[in-house]
């Protein structure tokens, strides 16, 4: 079961101008912590509805851009309610740096679906950028918020509506392989994308279990 830790709130890239591209925020979802964001709502009678289609879309991840050849993988988390999408951060940006690759967007516009104006609160899309332990706390701290605000940049350059996109830097707290080898540092250096249910699901959720 994997574990969220975040050690900057979303009010830090509030304070520093990061989320101004989006005109309608929900002050209440911007306040909570990443555990608090995945679990924000109870999907009640409709979390089997839920489930099914999150099941179906993450198969249709892993068999489209986000295949395990890539680097890339995709999972199910609390009950198969919520999908993560991991990716590379050699993908995403030039080594040391936080200058999106040339290539970037290929990873990126793939995930403008899940936020679409069209469909408000659909999904609830939490970015958790992660670095590995290579420098100081401060540094690894810095990286990882200034490389997802790149990332919720670039998703508004995009078109993306980001009114429901919740960034977040978790810096080296959340390591996947020890830091000790060259393989495990890469794996460590990742943007996770939760797919978290938003009340629009919700809402067509309740129209098929009727």
């Amino acid at each position: 079961m994997k574990k969220v830790l975040t050690f900057l709130a979303i009010n830090a890239l509030l304070l520093c101008g990061a989320l101004n591209a989006a005109a309608d925020r929900v002050p209440e979802l911007d306040a909570m912590s990443n555990d608090e964001l995945i679990t924000s709502l109870d999907m009640g009678k409709q979390a089997q509805a839920v489930r099914d289609a999150q099941g179906r879309e993450a198969k249709k991840l892993i068999n489209s851009t986000y295949a395990p050849s890539t680097g890339c993988n995709v999972e199910t988390y609390r009950n198969g309610e919520v999908i993560i999408i991991t990716i590379p951060a050699r993908l995403l940006f030039v080594p040391n740096s936080t200058e999106l690759t040339a290539e970037a967007d290929q990873w990126l516009k793939p995930l403008k679906k899940y936020a679409m104006a069209s469909k408000p609160d659909f999904f609830r899309m939490l970015l958790v950028m992660h670095t590995d332990n290579t420098g100081s706390q401060a540094y690894t701290d810095d990286l990882s918020l200034r490389r997802v605000d790149a990332i919720f940049e670039e998703m508004g350059e995009l078109d993306f509506d980001t009114s429901y996109i919740f960034p977040t830097a978790a810096g080296a707290t959340d390591p996947l392989f020890p830091n000790n080898t060259m393989e495990g540092r890469d794996s460590n250096r990742r943007l996770e994308v939760y797919l978290i249910p938003g009340k629009g699901m919700q809402d067509a959720a309740k129209k098929v279990t009727k």
